[in-house]
């Protein structure tokens, strides 16, 4: 896969799917349900789904004062 390819995959889907197209392929193995799945589950977060987890792996609880304000920064 060159970096044209994941270039286009990350501005279409998001770097976090774009990552997880990329790690699968070097595996070399066919991909699992699981896989797809996981896969699938990527694709349809949205911007604030992944700013919320951001927060929490901060330390930010997004029900907070600060985590609500930051979460409004997100279309």
């Amino acid at each position: 896969m060159s970096w044209t390819e994941i270039a286009k995959l990350a501005l279409q889907y998001g770097l976090p799917v774009a990552y997880q197209i990329w790690n699968n392929i070097t595996t070399g193995k066919d991909p699992t349900q699981a896989e797809w799945d996981a896969l699938l589950s990527l694709a349809n977060q949205s911007a604030k789904d992944r700013m919320s987890l951001a927060l929490v792996r901060a330390g930010i609880d997004p029900a907070s004062d600060a985590g609500k304000i930051l979460l409004t920064a997100v279309v």
